[in-house]
């Protein structure tokens, strides 16, 4: 646990273990962004492993060591109909979005069934501050990063009112950068958008759904379009 570099060689045979196998751990293939990063980053023949390497190894020996208490069932492995679809957006105040589920959902208590869930939530201004705009070229954060936190959020809004263990759901967005980091669930680096789908691969874990995502053109979004930017509205006046 505390190795600080490894051979190429080995570090593929690593990989590729780890890849075969979270075929059959529901949420595994969001973990790999920094593993991926360490290998596109060799020096030679050797692999150095950070901090975050071993944070995702460190997340492969908790499913290892949970797995006779948490047994992964096919209905977690195998995309059906989704039994809610929903948009989501982001901008520079904050993101939002809307799920419709199907009548046969089931809401959790204090919810109704078969009524559209609406959340948004405001950046607080520690992250506004960071986000790289014309006026701030430094910042540290970009509008696809906000995109993809927003993506997080809204699956946590449906998991928050329905019971959706053991059952698909379809999130849309109208950020290809978006969409292409949800499907496949990694990317080549340490930056922001691998720890957030890191986050995505717990979450699913923890609530045992099956996620779907797939693109919504900003015209077609504006449910959630206004529901990430008019905040000078209350939720009374959003809805009438």
């Amino acid at each position: 646990t505390n190795q600080r570099r490894t051979s190429v060689k080995k570090w593929h045979k690593v990989l590729g273990e780890l890849r075969s196998m979270s075929l059959a751990l529901p949420g595994s293939r969001n973990i790999f962004s920094t593993m991926q990063n360490a290998l596109s980053m060799k020096k030679g023949a050797r692999v150095a492993l950070n901090k975050g390497v071993h944070h995702a190894l460190d997340d492969f020996r908790w499913m290892h060591n949970s797995i006779s208490s948490r047994p992964t069932r096919l209905a977690e492995l195998i995309p059906l109909a989704p039994i809610a679809e929903g948009h989501h957006d982001a901008s520079g105040k904050g993101a939002g979005g809307v799920w419709f589920p199907a009548a046969h959902a089931v809401p959790r208590q204090g919810y109704r069934a078969n009524v559209p869930v609406l959340w948004r939530h405001q950046w607080p201004d520690f992250i506004v501050n960071r986000l790289i705009t014309d006026d701030n070229p430094n910042g540290t954060l970009t509008n696809s990063d906000l995109e993809l936190a927003g993506g997080l959020l809204q699956l946590e809004a449906l998991a928050q009112t329905f019971d959706i263990r053991e059952r698909t759901v379809l999130s849309k967005g109208d950020n290809l950068n978006t969409t292409f980091w949800e499907r496949k669930g990694s990317t080549t680096t340490t930056k922001p958008p691998a720890y957030l789908l890191r986050l995505f691969g717990m979450h699913q874990r923890y609530h045992r759904y099956v996620p779907r995502f797939d693109y919504l053109s900003g015209p077609s979004n504006h449910i959630a379009d206004a529901l990430s930017r008019d905040f000078d509205l209350t939720w009374a006046q959003l809805t009438d």
